[in-house]
């Protein structure tokens, strides 16, 4: 157990001390904080995400991917637009959809910071999803690259239902 002082107002110098599990507070942190959490892959960059629903599944994927390629507290908001992908199942969909925003980097040099998913259906034969992006083109002297992603790969990739919601595993070929 340890003691620490918290101030909660200056006009009436109140003073509360609070006795805390460190313990405890750090399982609190990093359910709320953490929005993904790496796998031991050889060679490749796994990666094992929880969330109530679907939609927070791929928004988290999404934050990972570009979290993983860069220092995304870094990136700023200069674009905003919708994608849209279609496949036939949600594990296909995921890698789709990450696929397209891995190509954002590639194929144009930009960066996201924001992904928003707008709608997520799954249907008996296809999946589809439509996604409001943001970000800003790479600068070499504002951007730091911290690990090269060449792909999404189908090795590993999972979708379950959970009685919490929803979990996922997705590999980078890196």
């Amino acid at each position: 157990m340890a003691s620490y002082k918290l101030s909660f107002s200056k006009s009436t110098k109140t003073i509360v001390f609070l006795s805390i599990d460190l313990r405890s507070i750090s399982c609190i942190l990093n359910a709320c904080i953490m929005r993904y959490q790496l796998t031991d892959h050889t060679a490749d960059i796994g990666i094992r995400l929880g969330h109530k629903n679907l939609a927070g599944i791929f928004e988290d994927a999404a934050f990972a991917l570009f979290d993983i390629l860069c220092d995304i507290k870094k990136v700023r908001t200069a674009f905003e637009r919708t994608v849209s992908v279609e496949a036939v199942n949600s594990e296909e969909l995921l890698n789709l959809f990450l696929s397209v925003l891995l190509n954002e980097f590639t194929a144009t040099g930009n960066l996201l910071n924001k992904v928003i998913i707008r709608e997520i259906k799954e249907g008996a034969e296809k999946a589809t999803l439509s996604a409001l992006i943001a970000g800003e083109p790479y600068e070499p002297g504002r951007h730091s690259i911290k690990t090269e992603i060449k792909a999404v790969t189908f090795h590993n990739l999972a979708i379950k239902k959970t009685r919490a919601g929803f979990t996922a595993e997705v590999v980078f070929d890196v």
